[in-house]
């Protein structure tokens, strides 16, 4: 005898509670950007909001030398503004039908399809938010991602409610790099020169790039022209199942086409200044909805989300645009 849609919502809100924390831990870790934030602390909550704000610095303070009785300056200098950024939503529903019950008709059976059921959605929402992190905010509902933060062009558009074609404080750096005519050794370098030079732009100080992205074709250029000495891994990325090499103080992975990178490109992140923040309750949890309907034989849960990646650093990233390559 199958088991009632009673006794599934119960056993499927019981696996729910149980791969919780599993859940969060396999898709913050889905890709190096997000897995980087979650180990700083940077994927945090938001108490609600029209949108998901933050104090942007554009200028010093005032500072003079003074000595005695020298007047001080009241002068007031605006140096802060804000960046607003709106949410995504995404929800990932796992449903159980009456037929899949009937077919499936023992405890065991039936939390063994939960589970595979689970995993899909696991995988869809891993994809969906890497997706949604590299991309720039078109696809509907989504949040915007780095193709729009760390834009070709940064002279155009906004970010974050700020201009860039009247703030260049606040644009992200390029660099080009033109391979034409060249052969292996010679895409190597020029890489290496326009990836040294992208690097030294995003720098001031201690802020530095810590990841860098390179879609295949370009991570393939920069692997094979290191020498076997230079093959620095990072025992962290390994440990977390990314296979990274080092640039400088980056770790530097490969992103395929599926993930949204762009082609023939990278990125340059600082992921001190770069963050996913998430409204209370909506970090891919079980949405507060009815699990069934009087006309529809099958058991439903949504899985959502709802935030936004921020970023109030924006001059602290970088955008390789590789041109010229077959």
């Amino acid at each position: 005898m199958p088991l009632s849609a009673g006794v599934t919502r119960q056993l499927l809100a019981t696996t729910l509670s149980n791969y919780k924390r599993r859940l969060y831990d396999n898709v913050t870790g889905s890709n190096l950007i997000l897995a980087t934030l979650r180990a700083k602390g940077r994927i945090t909550a938001v108490d609600g909001g029209h949108d998901i704000r933050g104090p942007v610095i554009f200028d010093e303070e005032i500072f003079k030398w003074y000595g005695g009785l020298d007047p001080l300056s009241r002068d007031q200098k605006e140096t802060i503004t804000e960046a607003g950024f709106d949410p995504g939503m995404a929800v990932a529903s796992v449903t159980i039908s009456g037929e899949e019950r009937a077919k499936n008709s023992g405890r065991a059976q039936i939390v063994k399809l939960m589970r595979g059921k689970l995993d899909n959605a696991e995988n869809t929402i891993k994809s969906g938010i890497t997706r949604g992190i590299y991309g720039d905010g078109t696809t509907p509902n989504s949040f915007v991602g780095l193709d729009s933060f760390v834009s070709e062009d940064p002279t155009v558009g906004t970010v974050g409610g700020i201009d860039g074609s009247a703030a260049a404080w606040w644009r992200n750096k390029v660099t080009t790099v033109d391979m034409t005519g060249a052969d292996e050794q010679a895409q190597f370098r020029r890489l290496r020169a326009g990836m040294s030079e992208l690097y030294r732009k995003c720098s001031v100080g201690t802020e530095q790039p810590d990841v860098i992205t390179l879609d295949d074709p370009v991570f393939g250029i920069f692997e094979s022209g290191l020498q076997d000495n230079q093959r620095y891994t990072d025992a962290d990325s390994a440990k977390l199942g990314f296979d990274t090499l080092r640039y400088r103080k980056a770790k530097v992975v490969s992103e395929s086409d599926g993930s949204a990178h762009p082609e023939n490109q990278g990125y340059f992140v600082n992921t001190d200044f770069l963050a996913l923040e998430y409204y209370e309750g909506r970090l891919f949890e079980e949405l507060d909805l009815a699990d069934t309907t009087p006309d529809l034989d099958a058991v439903t849960k949504h899985l959502g989300f709802m935030g936004a990646l921020t970023t109030y650093k924006r001059n602290r990233h970088g955008r390789l645009v590789v041109t010229g390559l077959d």
